[in-house]
């Protein structure tokens, strides 16, 4: 992960996030990994990772693939997984995405 975000991500109240940013540090965190749907534990996870790919929320490019694309084992071939494109992961675009739940100094 680039300086600039982890610079970023210290300034955030994580106890103020809501569920749209609750989804981004999830796929943050992950680094580039592919990551389930059904290990990101918010409502509406579907709406809120398209939320993602919207300006207001940073514009990430968020792409998706199925267990069997991935070439996953999974107990339903149709389980989906997500991962945020690298390049477009800036000091920027997160800034954005958290600018509710910075921290102020």
């Amino acid at each position: 992960m680039k300086r600039e975000v982890k610079t970023v991500l210290n300034q955030i109240n994580r106890h103020s996030m809501n569920n749209t940013q609750r989804v981004l540090m999830h796929l943050l965190n992950a680094e580039g990994e592919w990551v389930s749907r059904k290990s990101i534990r918010v409502p509406s996870v579907g709406s809120r990772l398209r939320d993602l790919r919207k300006a207001e929320f940073g514009s990430f490019d968020v792409r998706c693939a199925t267990a069997q694309e991935l070439s996953k084992r999974s107990t339903n071939a149709r389980s989906t997984f997500y991962a945020i494109e690298p390049r477009s992961i800036t000091g920027d675009s997160v800034r954005q995405a958290f600018r509710t739940a910075m921290i102020e100094v």
